[in-house]
C-alpha cells in the first residue's frame, strides 16, 4: 500500500502564512474573474504575461487605401476609446518582475531563517526556545512578505492584461465596422453618378449611424474598466496595508539586534591605547 501523501506545509500552522496567503490567493482569483464584466470572458492565472495590440496599428487608415477616406469625417471618433487604452506592456512586465524578484529574496531569506532554527534544535533551556521562536515567527513573517509581493505583481499584472485585452477587443470592432462600411461605401460611391450623390449622402449617415452605436458600445465598457481598475487598485491597497504591517513587525528584530550590540559593548574591555613612542 503506497504512503499517503501529506498534505501538511511549511505554513500549516503558521498564522500568518496562512492567513497572508489566504488573503492573496481570494484577491487574486477576484481579481481574475474582473474579465467577466470587462471583456467577456475570465482573464488568465496569476503567472500572465502582458501583451498588447501595437500601439501603432491604425485601423481608420484602411479607408484611405481603400479610396473611401470621405468616410473618416463621419466614423473618426470611433477611434478614441482605442487610444484611451494605450499602454506600455514592456513597462509592466518589468513592474511585475520586479515585484516576484523581490518576493523571491523574501523567500530566500525565510528559508534561511529556516535553517537557522534546525540548526539550532541542540540548544536548550529558555535562551533555546525563545532562539527558535523568534526565528521561526522571522521566516513566517518573511515568508508572508513575499507573498504579498508575489500577490501586489499578479494583480498589477492582471490589471494591465486586462486594460490591453479590452483594447485588442476594441480594435477587433473597429476593424469589423470598417470592413462592413468599405464595402457599402464602395457600392455608394459606384451608384453616386446614377443618384445624383444621394447614395453617399445616405450611407455617410448610414456609417455615422453605426459609429455612433459602436462608440457607446466601447464608452460602457470603458465604465466598467474603470470600476474593474478601482476594484484591483483596492485590493492592492489592501496588500500594501499587510506589506506594511508585516514590515513594521520585522523592525523589533533589528532594535532588538541593536539592544543586543549595546549590551555587548557595554561589558567588552576598552582597548589600551598605544603607547607613546
Amino acid at each position: 500500500m503506497s504512503e499517503e501523501a501529506s498534505t501538511t506545509t511549511w505554513s500549516t500552522g503558521a498564522g500568518v502564512v496562512d492567513s497572508v496567503n489566504g488573503l492573496v490567493d481570494s484577491l487574486t482569483a477576484e481579481s481574475e474573474g474582473e474579465g467577466v464584466d470587462v471583456i467577456d470572458v475570465a482573464l488568465g492565472g496569476a503567472g500572465v504575461v502582458v501583451d498588447l495590440v501595437s500601439t501603432a496599428a491604425n485601423p481608420l487608415g484602411s479607408l484611405a487605401s481603400a479610396g473611401v477616406g470621405w468616410l473618416l469625417e463621419h466614423v473618426s471618433f470611433v477611434r478614441e476609446p482605442l487610444d484611451a487604452l494605450l499602454g506600455d506592456p514592456d513597462e509592466i512586465n518589468a513592474n511585475v518582475d520586479q515585484l516576484k524578484t523581490a518576493a523571491l529574496e523574501m523567500k530566500l531569506l525565510a528559508r534561511e531563517h529556516q535553517e537557522d532554527v534546525r540548526g539550532a534544535e541542540d540548544w536548550e533551556g529558555d535562551a533555546g526556545d525563545a532562539f527558535r521562536a523568534q526565528m521561526e515567527q522571522m521566516a513566517a513573517e518573511y515568508e508572508a512578505l513575499g507573498s504579498t509581493m508575489d500577490g501586489t505583481a499578479a494583480i498589477y499584472a492582471l490589471s494591465g492584461a486586462l486594460v490591453c485585452e479590452l483594447r485588442s477587443l476594441v480594435f477587433g470592432w473597429i476593424s469589423d465596422l470598417l470592413g462592413e462600411l468599405i464595402a457599402g461605401a464602395l457600392i455608394a460611391a459606384a451608384s453616386a453618378v446614377v443618384t445624383l450623390g444621394s447614395s453617399v449622402a445616405a450611407f455617410a449617415g448610414f456609417a455615422g449611424t453605426r459609429a455612433a452605436m459602436l462608440a457607446t458600445t466601447m464608452a460602457g465598457r470603458l465604465t466598467r474598466l474603470g470600476a474593474a481598475m478601482a476594484r484591483m487598485g483596492g485590493r492592492m491597497a489592501q496588500l500594501a496595508e499587510k506589506m506594511n504591517g508585516l514590515i513594521k513587525g520585522l523592525e523589533r528584530f533589528a532594535e532588538h539586534g541593536g539592544h543586543a550590540k549595546t549590551a555587548y559593548d557595554a561589558v567588552t574591555p576598552y582597548e589600551m591605547p598605544p603607547a607613546n613612542a
